[in-house]
């Protein structure tokens, strides 16, 4: 068994993993929408290429039978009545030559689209495998906090545990992760910007005081906040030591007991196809 101290530092760990994850996930996936219209595209640029094929096919097939039937095109003059009709082959031959190199550049033009597509497919695929790996992984990581939160304590009057927070007038919001030892509070942040750093001081009678200690910036805030009667949320104020870019003195913060997760809430899987 963890002691609560150290579920609480071990859910805010791996909440965080989970977050990054996510914003990973949404990444993935917008890679993976990307592929999937590159992929209708060269589709389509493949099938219109096969429809220039036959198309150029079907005249040059046609253009050999005329020429195994000896007739000459309407336009054609004397003279090169003459010489399609002569062992020196005329027009029609020389239109059978320019169907025959059409074809050719098209075959060829048909084979570089169709590496592409297949390029793109290979893409996709590679991308739906990694997408469903994370989500495996994502939903380990929820199920490993769900457990770890259900063994902290359901006090009312203790702040342990893991809170989501939002910082007004800003709208920053943020993680507390807090461990309560009598009146003692110890724990650590993270706030949108990134900020992260440590947290610590007292809850007396239900009133919260937090020195927050920043990685980069040192003492830069302390906050005072009430313990909701059911122990689930914080509200309270601040006040800023960082005056820096114009900041603002004081402000209003809020929280919220953040509650264990259904563990395996997966979003829909990408599409299965090449």
């Amino acid at each position: 068994m963890l002691r609560s101290e150290d579920a609480v530092v071990a859910v805010f760990s791996l909440q965080t993993e989970l977050e990054v994850d996510a914003r990973q996930l949404e990444l993935m996936e917008a890679r993976h929408e990307e592929n999937r219209k590159a992929r209708e595209e060269a589709r389509d640029r493949v099938r219109r290429l096969y429809d220039d094929l036959d198309a150029l096919f079907t005249r040059y097939r046609e253009a050999l039978r005329d020429l195994r039937a000896g007739v000459v095109p309407e336009s054609a003059t004397a003279t090169e009545d003459e010489e399609a009709r002569g062992g020196e082959g005329g027009e029609e031959r020389s239109s059978i030559l320019r169907l025959e190199a059409d074809i050719e550049s098209k075959e060829r033009e048909l084979r570089v689209a169709e590496r592409s597509e297949g390029a793109i497919q290979d893409d996709g695929r590679r991308l739906r495998d990694d997408i469903r790996s994370l989500r495996e992984r994502m939903s380990l990581l929820a199920q490993r906090i769900a457990s770890l939160q259900s063994s902290l304590p359901a006090q009312k009057d203790s702040v342990t545990g893991v809170w989501d927070i939002t910082m007004l007038p800003t709208g920053v919001k943020g993680v507390f992760a807090l461990f309560q030892s009598g009146t003692l509070v110890s724990g650590q942040y993270v706030l949108e910007g990134p900020f992260h750093g440590s947290l610590d001081g007292t809850l007396i009678d239900r009133r919260l005081l937090l020195h927050r200690i920043d990685a980069r910036l040192g003492r830069s805030m302390d906050l005072n906040a009430s313990l909701s009667i059911d122990g689930q949320a914080l509200r309270g104020t601040w006040e800023n030591y960082d005056l820096s870019n114009g900041q603002a003195r004081t402000g209003s913060w809020s929280a919220r007991r953040r509650s264990p997760r259904p563990a395996g809430q997966d979003q829909e899987s990408p599409e299965g196809g090449p």
